[in-house]
């Protein structure tokens, strides 16, 4: 009977004992990997387990980022449990930033994590060469270094292919139009295709949205 006791306490001890390790956040900016934006926002680590079928969590970290969007801090981990890295984000971000990290149990945690603030753009468009109703517009902007990133899908599939059935048509003006949208700072490639009765053109250009400015892009085609 005390040998069953030992081995339980011993069983008991090597699932629920502690290891200490070590958790480095570090918010980076897409193009300059600066973290600022990030500066005071909160951050808090999750633990989770599930006795008897029924998960149970609580925090057991909290603290706030530097003015360099950057934490560092000790956190001892249970081997059968998770725990769940969080960070609050600023409210001009309009990419990535970090929803949930899973930390990693006996090893030091370096997260480090991208995203972008928010600029606005407004497109009007004007045809200022119309040649009838049946006149066929289309175009697309996207980030330049990486689609993923944000492309415009108005006139495209999946493939970034146009779409035969998605165009603007006939002879449009709309160049006093004012709609900002907020998008990812950075540089942007915009291409346009315009379809006639006297034949199809293409276009190319470039534009950049800068944080927290508005840019209006006229496209007259």
């Amino acid at each position: 009977m005390k040998n069953l006791i030992f081995i339980t306490l011993l069983f008991f001890f090597g699932v629920s004992c502690k290891k200490e390790t070590s958790v480095v956040i570090q918010a980076k900016d897409y193009n300059t990997g600066d973290g600022t934006a990030y500066a005071g926002q909160e951050y808090a680590v999750a633990e989770s387990w599930t006795p008897f079928q029924e998960t149970k969590s609580k925090i057991v970290a909290t603290g706030f980022l530097d003015a360099n969007g950057q934490a560092s801090f000790n956190l001892k981990m249970k081997n059968n449990r998770k725990y769940v890295l969080g960070v609050s984000e600023p409210d001009n971000i309009c990419y990535g930033g970090l929803v949930q990290h899973y930390l990693e149990h006996e090893k030091n945690n370096l997260v480090d994590f991208e995203y972008l603030a928010c600029g606005y753009i407004n497109l009007p468009r004007v045809n200022t060469n119309c040649e009838g109703p049946n006149d066929k517009f289309r175009y697309k902007y996207y980030y330049t270094d990486d689609k993923d990133i944000y492309i415009y899908t108005g006139y495209i599939d999946a493939n970034y292919n146009w779409q035969e059935n998605k165009f603007l048509e006939g002879c449009i003006d709309y160049s006093n139009a004012v709609s900002y949208n907020s998008r990812p700072v950075g540089n942007y490639t915009i291409e346009w295709m315009v379809e006639r009765t006297s034949g199809t053109t293409t276009g190319i250009d470039n534009f950049t949205i800068t944080e927290n400015d508005s840019l209006t892009y006229l496209i007259e085609y």
